[in-house]
Order: C-alpha cells, then sequence, then structure tokens
C-alpha cells in the first residue's frame, strides 16, 4: 500500500473567485439560519478587504490543488 500525506493548514489561505470577483478564502463555519437549522459557509476576503460568508456552490477555488491527488490509484480500488 502506498503511502499517502494529507497535510492541512488550519491558516492557510485560498485563492478563489467569488461572483467574478477575486477573493482569499479563509476557513469553513458553521452558523445558522433563522429557523435555527445549521449549515457551513466559507469565510472569504475580496481584494478591498471586505469579508463575508459564502455558501460552498458559490465559492471556485484557483490555486489546482486537486491535481495534488492521484484519483488513478489502482491500490484503493
Amino acid at each position: 500500500m502506498a503511502n499517502i500525506n494529507i497535510r492541512i493548514e488550519l491558516n492557510e489561505y485560498r485563492p478563489c473567485i467569488v461572483n467574478e470577483k477575486k477573493a482569499l478564502f479563509h476557513r469553513w463555519v458553521y452558523t445558522k439560519n433563522l429557523l435555527k437549522e445549521e449549515f457551513e459557509v466559507g469565510i472569504v476576503e475580496y481584494e478591498n478587504g471586505q469579508i463575508e460568508k459564502i455558501t460552498p456552490n458559490k465559492i471556485r477555488f484557483t490555486d489546482n490543488k486537486i491535481q495534488e491527488y492521484d484519483f488513478n490509484n489502482k491500490e484503493s480500488e
């Protein structure tokens, strides 16, 4: 079996696009809506310094981190 190391940095900012604007993704957080239902959002910072909570489907990461993973590894099947 191959050794696979996945490293997650808690303070790792990732470049992204949100509503056609450049931003830095800070982290995922849980929040609640008016019905007290909990859901996850991303905290992003725009070039002008504005911070916003964004739903995951609105965030497009631009750093291509997915290329670091080998999805064709036959050993994991």
